[in-house]
């Protein structure tokens, strides 16, 4: 089942949730100015699932991917995308390139998801990365990230996940493994492995290696402000005061909980009012 088995598929099922991503970022971004989300800018888009899955909920929706390794983009082009409708292709514009380059896109909210931006392993870098966020904003606009943390984000672990999985693929049920490989407490460098395990025992070891530094919450606060973004703000999740867990919903909060270990959102604000322009309404996939 290993040898068979395809990276990317079994990510999105374990890790991705396109359906829960467009719920929780449409109602924000609607809640926070007004407007409905009509205009999204996926950055390290990977696979393009949350973009392909945008323009298929509205008939104006728009989106604009961008990430820098092709096979991946072009796996996401191949199953993700090939299978919308000609109007929906005409509506996804998916760009081959670095989110450190100037990509002109008129977004209302760009997001950087599942810690993506943690490649960026210096101030310097992390600073143009977000100066280039704010750019490809409109007035007004919002860009949302995740961010992870607690004291067992820094412990050496393996975490196993089992996942439901139709058999109609050949694979069935699997097991999602999170492996916390190495953590540096000088540099916060720290190296994290995804491994799938099947029913017939076979295992897909490393299936994604990711070479980050974890950055903490006051760094990256600090960074948007500096890159001139505004109501730089955190979204904590709500605890359950029966079961002690969390409840899966979000809010702004000006201080979080010592959990051993966190997902949070961090939220900054681009300057000015504005609304979407027709030409940021047209475009065609690339």
């Amino acid at each position: 089942m290993a040898d068979r088995a395809d990276p990317h598929a079994l990510y999105e099922k374990s890790v991705q949730s396109s359906e829960h991503d467009f719920s929780f970022l449409t109602e924000y971004v609607e809640n926070a100015t007004g407007r409905p989300l009509r205009v999204l800018r996926e950055d390290f888009c990977g696979t393009a699932a949350l973009s392909a899955y945008f323009v298929t909920q509205h008939s104006d929706n728009r989106a604009i991917g961008v990430d820098l390794d092709w096979p991946t983009l072009n796996w996401g082009v191949k199953h993700n995308v090939s299978g919308l409708t000609l109007n929906q292709q005409q509506r996804i514009n998916l760009i081959h390139g670095n989110v450190l380059d100037g990509h002109s896109s008129e977004a209302q909210l760009t997001v950087a998801m599942n810690f993506s931006y943690m490649v960026f392993k210096t101030r310097s870098t992390l600073l143009c990365y977000f100066k280039r966020a704010k750019a490809s904003l409109v007035p007004g606009g919002l860009f949302i990230m995740d961010s992870w943390g607690g004291s067992e984000s820094q412990v050496l672990q393996e975490e196993s996940r089992e996942i439901e999985n139709p058999d109609d693929d050949g694979i069935g049920d699997f097991v999602f493994i999170w492996d916390q490989d190495a953590f540096d407490p000088i540099t916060y460098h720290c190296t994290a492995r995804i491994h799938f395990a099947f029913q017939d025992d076979s295992e897909l070891r490393n299936a994604f290696v990711y070479d980050w530094r974890m950055w903490t919450i006051p760094e990256v606060t600090e960074l948007l402000q500096e890159a001139g973004f505004q109501d730089v703000h955190v979204l904590w999740e709500g605890t359950d005061p029966d079961t002690n867990e969390g409840t899966g919903t979000y809010h702004r909060a000006r201080k979080g909980d010592a959990d051993l270990a966190w997902i949070a959102y961090i939220v900054g604000v681009n300057p000015g009012k504005g609304s979407v322009s027709k030409r940021a309404l047209k475009g065609n996939r690339k």
